[in-house]
């Protein structure tokens, strides 16, 4: 049967999900697509996503393909999916592409971006972010520059036995603001709570909780014990897939 792909970007407020993949007795990002999209046509289908995200992580911009029995309108589309779905969840942007692209193993980079404020967070943005007191940024910055490269990320990941634990950093630079500082983390993949981990340990070196050198024998050893407290997944979102 012929069909047509579709790739589409979406948004969302990860604090109410159990992340993005479906899940049998919990609420998903996954979940509520596909809801959406059964409601809209009548039959059931299933996306593609570029990668999932962790419970309570959010994303500006993932992506996902679907393949349907028919072309679409797309702003129509857009318009009648976000309809049926819940607020914080948005369809921003909708592409029909090539039969054989695929919407993650297309992807050459992802960008995740994790999230601290200067200040205590008030009511309206404490879902968002991340406050952290004493927090030297010199100190992060240096440790930071540690998981740069191919290396074996047992030591900060959550992985099963049979789950290859190298993967590659290619870059995680730290833009500042008045309020915030934005740690920017691009990678082929990433391991389940991996960035999380990461971010955790560079909280905790930044806050004179461990010695720099601690992330080498982490590195060395695999022993997550080590690390620092996986950072809170409310400052952490999914920023974009580079294909």
């Amino acid at each position: 049967m012929e069909y047509y792909r579709y790739l589409f970007h979406v948004s969302y407020d990860g604090t109410d999900y159990s992340g993005f993949q479906r899940q049998e007795n919990s609420k998903s990002i996954q979940g509520e697509i596909e809801r959406a999209l059964k409601g809209m046509t009548a039959n059931s289908y299933t996306i593609h996503s570029a990668g999932r995200t962790d419970k309570g992580v959010h994303a500006l911009d993932q992506t996902f393909h679907l393949d349907l029995p028919f072309e679409i309108e797309i702003d129509k589309w857009i318009k009648g999916i976000n309809f049926r779905l819940p607020s914080d969840i948005r369809i921003n942007k909708i592409k029909q592409v090539d039969n054989r692209f695929h919407a993650r193993h297309n992807a050459k980079f992802r960008v995740y971006e994790y999230k601290i404020a200067k200040k205590e967070s008030d009511i309206f943005n404490q879902r968002y972010e991340v406050y952290i007191e004493n927090f030297n940024i010199e100190l992060a910055i240096e440790a930071s520059l540690k998981f740069i490269g191919t290396k074996d990320f047992t030591g900060f990941s959550k992985i099963s036995k049979d789950k290859e634990p190298i993967r590659t950093i290619t870059e995680i630079s730290v833009k500042e603001t008045k309020d915030y500082y934005y740690f920017k983390f691009v990678g082929i993949s990433f391991l389940r709570y991996m960035v999380r981990s990461i971010m955790g340990t560079i909280i905790a070196v930044a806050t004179d909780k461990m010695s720099i050198e601690v992330i080498d024998e982490i590195f060395e050893t695999k022993n997550r014990m080590l690390a620092g407290k996986t950072a809170e997944a409310k400052g952490l979102y999914f920023k974009k897939v580079i294909y």
